[in-house]
């Protein structure tokens, strides 16, 4: 038996997003369930972003991410701190903040606060009495967010905010996962061969 050592990664973001592509590919053919397959493809297609930000930190700033809970506690909105970090090496990239795609992005981490925090939403109104109760609304505050139109803009302004983040990024790092675009590299990669010899 040979006993080889291996360098592996997997790519967390990658795995996410794919997750995320395929139920908004299933909430597409679904017609009874959509409604649960978009949830689902919004959530995973923001912590695919999440991920990917986090991603770029390690590769970037390996000794800041290695401790990055407490470098970025108290850092007000988590995300855009570690995308403010980012910046300094990534100083060619141009973050408009207040436009798209950062915007509708932005938008998107108010629909993972609501899902993460799970609150039940009560609401009071009159309505008229139908038969079949389909006088009752059963709205909630994520009804904004889950029209099959915008999974797709949300998801279209993630890969185009973290591709131009991608073009940067290759302009600090020679990391090979840096070549394939935004969201479309491998799930992992991995490196092997004899152990090396320790005196």
């Amino acid at each position: 038996m040979t006993t080889i050592s291996v360098s592996e990664e997997v790519y967390t973001h990658e795995y996410l997003w794919r997750a995320a592509e395929v139920m908004a590919q299933e909430s597409e053919q679904s017609e009874h369930n959509s409604l649960y397959f978009r949830i689902a493809a919004l959530l995973l297609s923001y912590l695919a972003f999440e991920a990917f930000i986090n991603f770029l930190g390690q590769l970037l700033f390996p000794e800041v991410w290695a401790n990055e809970k407490d470098t970025f506690k108290g850092k007000g909105d988590i995300v855009e701190a570690k995308i403010s970090k980012l910046m300094e090496k990534l100083t060619d990239f141009e973050w408009r903040k207040g436009e798209a795609p950062y915007q509708k992005i932005k938008l998107l981490k108010d629909f993972r606060d609501i899902v993460t925090h799970g609150k039940f939403v009560r609401s009071n109104y009159e309505t008229i009495l139908k038969e079949g109760g389909s006088h009752i609304k059963w709205q909630h505050k994520w009804d904004s967010f889950v029209q099959p139109t915008h999974v797709k803009e949300f998801m279209e302004a993630i890969r185009s905010f973290c591709q131009s983040l991608t073009l940067e990024a290759r302009k600090s790092s020679d990391h090979f996962h840096l070549v394939f675009d935004a969201f479309d590299g491998p799930l992992g990669s991995a490196e092997g061969g004899p152990p090396s010899l320790r005196g």
